[in-house]
């Protein structure tokens, strides 16, 4: 399966970190922009790159130092917002304890925009440490209490072979996620609040409307189940082709697939049960099978973040943007649709035994047929 960083056959890493013009000095995000280069180069990475069809002129790590233009503000951003991976250099400039506060105000907002990130720091071998923190197995003070959970390496020599020894696995484990052993969003904002703090609105507003009015009358206990179990024998989420289609498209499309496979899609409409004040509800299933395109997620195509890459992109029009630009676009537009599902088993999962969460299957509309034909088989 390709990583979904990938679905805009890009990569784009950016290196964060006090800046400096010497290349030797830990405090420098070059060097650690020259290892990952290094790294994405050799043999193991470039093949399976080029196996998910990102080329190498879409392989792109920036570092500030290169950031042109007098606005390093807009720069920083540009590039957080369209970042795969973050990697923080926590190391302090020389005669400094920590990192600089425009360094933690960077990494509060990667936290707060729920990319993946990891980050190293300097600390050589014979560098003294503090009996009390070896013994509690603390990470050195550079490293802010917010962030100690997360994914760190240190580099016990900030050279090129060095960063680069270092950086390989935890680079590889993040592009070939397949079976991850990090978790790369592992941040306590995000543990705090269930989900990254971008996706408390937008995405997760509409799952959670599209959950309160739908999925959870078709799968509670005492509603709709209860009084029509032969109708609601499993429900079938299918996520739509793009937040850029159409319900009626997808719909046809569903139709189409479903009907190649010898399924025909039934419409029902249920009188609610006597508590239930929200009225009929309607749905389409095949033989007990539910299945339904949320079709609430077609309006993140509004997002404000889909809309300001639009915006900012707007005035250069050249055939090269214009690819980025739609790459970007259903990049984003699969993490929103990302976002809309995850918050939907959010809220399953809070449900707790109050509704049947087990009856709820995801797939895609490619996977739609074949997964409800194998449903149809083992369900009574």
């Amino acid at each position: 399966m390709i990583p979904s960083w990938s679905s805009d056959q890009r990569l784009d890493i950016l290196i964060l970190g006090p800046m400096s013009d010497d290349e030797t000095t830990a405090a420098s995000c070059v060097p650690v922009q020259k290892a990952v280069q290094a790294l994405l180069d050799e043999p193991a990475l470039d093949e399976f790159l080029s196996k998910n069809h990102i080329a190498p002129a879409d392989r792109q790590v920036h570092a500030p130092e290169s950031f042109r233009g007098a606005n390093i503000f807009d720069s920083v951003l540009s590039r957080l917002d369209t970042a795969d991976l973050v990697i923080f250099n926590l190391t302090p400039k020389p005669g400094k304890a920590e990192a600089s506060a425009n360094v933690f105000y960077e990494l509060a907002l990667v936290h707060a925009l729920g990319i993946p990130a990891m980050f190293l720091y300097h600390k050589p071998a014979e560098d003294p440490v503090d009996p009390a923190a070896k013994e509690n197995n603390e990470p050195p003070k550079q490293v802010p209490f917010y962030a100690r959970e997360m994914h760190q390496l240190r580099v016990k020599k900030f050279d090129h072979a060095t960063l680069v020894e270092t950086l390989r696995p935890t680079l590889h484990d993040f592009l070939m996620r397949k079976n991850a052993q990090n978790n790369y969003l592992n941040d306590r904002v995000t543990r705090f609040y269930g989900l990254p703090v971008i996706d408390i609105s937008a995405a997760t507003g509409l799952a959670t409307g599209y959950y309160f009015n739908f999925l959870s009358r078709l799968i509670t206990e005492n509603s709709f189940l209860g009084s029509h179990p032969h109708l609601i024998k499993k429900v079938v989420l299918v996520r739509p082709t793009s937040v850029d289609s159409t319900y009626q498209a997808d719909l046809d499309q569903l139709k189409t697939s479903l009907a190649a496979a010898g399924h025909t899609l039934a419409t029902e409409k249920l009188s609610p049960p006597a508590h239930d004040k929200l009225g009929p509800l309607w749905f389409d299933h095949v033989s007990g099978i539910v299945v339904d395109i949320p079709r609430t997620i077609y309006p993140l195509q509004l997002a404000p973040r889909l809309l300001s890459l639009q915006d900012r992109h707007r005035t250069q029009a050249d055939d090269a943007t214009d690819r980025i630009v739609d790459q970007r676009l259903h990049q984003f537009g699969d993490q929103l649709m990302d976002r809309f599902m995850h918050a939907i088993r959010y809220q399953i999962r809070r449900a707790g035994t109050t509704v049947r969460g087990k009856l709820v299957h995801f797939t895609t509309m490619d996977e739609a047929a074949s997964d409800i034909t194998q449903l149809l088989s083992s369900t009574p």
